[in-house]
């Protein structure tokens, strides 16, 4: 008889395995005897299908579940599906199931048909296998460990994304953030993108959080009396994510909506300790299994994954083109925004400790990337691309129309937009009569997709105003960009109404001659 028909999974075996193992949170449970184990984990659903070893490979199954145990009740749950899903990528590289024990050669040979964006791989299975021979179970050489601790095992490099301003995963380049800005408002006004997902947008910008802490936030983290949303924090290694807290001044504008939000969502039926984002708007088709209890701290609260997939997809449909990709539209993901959060801080003068704080990290390690970059690289970078950073999407999205009386509202309450800072003639009409709106006036219309300008109006001097506010910060390059959208949208509306003049004149011309 061989080795492996010795050690196949018997009756005797499947008992060695507890009846009932507790999650780190001692909160959630399961039996590992099952083939299927799930569990939930803050506001994570974990699952690991061990029925998809098959060919023999199942041989393993009883011994990978011993090696997964320890894991499970002293880390998350995204580390124990990782452990599985690397273990699980290394025997589908085999053609078939070995007949001896998992040896260091094995390991080579799987390590040599890796890519080189999958190297890390070696290192997570590292981690199995060193528990896996630390605990004296069968099918894997001792040898393995010795050679994986022995072998310099690459991973993602820190910090990489951010250096070298990846254009696909990296920080948001200041045109590119004011861009989606734009876009994100834009078709939120139209009813083309739902509430939640400009909220997510905006508290990405302005918390630079992981996707999981906003998974986590309940609709009382908001305080509305004092704008101030508290963030729970992740990787604290504290009991759940929400065992502690992170406060962050939320701007007037967004804390409208938020608080609009709310109302809409209690007059819905939904309590301050409901989810902040449901997995009811979030998750259309609904979870695959509900595994909480209504009691249960994260129950209706949408998965990490399944909120970044939603929010990605939905803001990728508006993104606009960027320069930095050959005009392909800005790749959005939840984390480019966690970067751009740490990047701008960084740019603004904010120390390590102020970066680590606002970022929810425990030490200065992960932040040092954000502050380390070579300003003459990142300048060189800029001076490269040139011209190529100025955006091609419009910044004016409104109507040129030729007086009030051809604007949609003619003269409504509240439809007239003035700026009596340049003059007391009005620069145009409002196609929503500024319902709702808590925007600058008349700086946040030139931008907005209601705005209707008025053909002889004076925007040449809001263009003056604009660029002498912007002189006002020469020594500061953040605060000089405050208003380049403003001013690229007056400019775009000023060269309308030059070119509607110079026809006009033309025709003129045209008809004496």
């Amino acid at each position: 008889m061989s080795l492996k028909s010795e050690l196949r999974p018997s009756t005797s075996v499947t008992l060695t395995l507890p009846v009932r193992v507790f999650t780190r949170d001692r909160k959630s449970s399961f039996d590992p005897r099952e083939d299927i184990w799930e569990w939930t984990d803050g506001p994570y659903n974990a699952r690991i299908d061990f029925r998809r070893y098959k060919g023999g490979f199942e041989v393993f199954v009883p011994w990978l579940k011993h090696a997964l145990l320890p894991f499970v009740s002293g880390h998350s749950s995204a580390h124990v599906e990782n452990l599985n899903a690397a273990f699980a990528h290394f025997l589908d590289s085999m053609d078939a199931c070995p007949e001896g024990d998992i040896s260091p050669q094995h390991i080579s040979n799987y390590a040599a048909t890796l890519g080189a964006n999958q190297v890390g791989r070696v290192g997570t299975l590292n981690g199995l296998l060193q528990k896996w021979v630390a605990l004296g179970l069968p099918l894997v050489e001792k040898e393995c460990a010795e050679y994986l601790a022995d072998r310099k095992k690459p991973g993602n490099k820190k910090g990489e994304p951010v250096t070298t301003r990846n254009p696909v995963i990296g920080p948001l380049s200041e045109e590119e953030y004011t861009a989606l800005y734009s876009a994100a408002n834009t078709e939120y006004g139209r009813g083309a993108l739902p509430l939640w997902t400009l909220l997510l947008f905006r508290l990405l910008l302005a918390c630079g959080g992981r996707i999981s802490q906003y998974a986590s936030l309940k609709l009382c983290d908001f305080n509305s009396s004092t704008f101030v949303l508290s963030l729970p924090q992740a990787k604290t290694r504290e009991e759940h994510i929400r065992s502690s807290f992170l406060p962050f001044n939320i701007s007037p504008q967004t804390a409208r909506l938020i608080t609009e939000y709310i109302a809409g969502m209690t007059a819905n039926g939904y309590s301050a300790n409901s989810a902040f984002f449901s997995q009811e708007l979030v998750m259309l088709e609904g979870p695959r299994k509900r595994i909480r209890a209504e009691d249960d701290l994260f129950y209706g609260h949408c998965t990490p994954g399944a909120l970044s997939t939603s929010f990605s997809s939905l803001m990728g449909e508006l993104a606009p083109p960027t320069s930095r990709l050959d005009f392909l539209p800005i790749p959005v993901t939840p984390q480019r925004f966690r970067y751009t959060f740490g990047t701008r801080l960084a740019e603004e003068g904010a120390s390590e400790v102020v970066i680590a704080d606002r970022m929810g990290h425990a030490d200065l390690q992960q932040v040092r990337v954000y502050v380390s970059a070579s300003p003459k690289i990142v300048n060189s970078i800029d001076e490269k691309m040139g011209d190529l950073l100025i955006p091609i999407a419009e910044a004016f999205k409104g109507q040129l129309v030729e007086n009030e009386q051809a604007t949609t509202q003619k003269g409504a309450p509240g439809s007239r937009i003035i700026d009596f800072r340049v003059s007391k003639d009005p620069l145009g009409s409002c196609a929503g009569c500024g319902q709702g709106c808590a925007f600058d006036k008349p700086v946040a219309c030139y931008g907005c997709f209601r705005f209707e300008p008025w053909l002889d109006a004076p925007h040449e001097k809001v263009l003056s105003r604009l660029e002498a506010e912007q002189e006002k910060w020469p020594d500061d390059e953040r605060m000089a960009a405050v208003n380049d959208e403003p001013i690229r949208a007056v400019k775009e509306v000023i060269a309308l109404c030059s070119r509607v003049w110079r026809q006009r004149k033309e025709q003129q011309e045209e008809t004496v001659s």
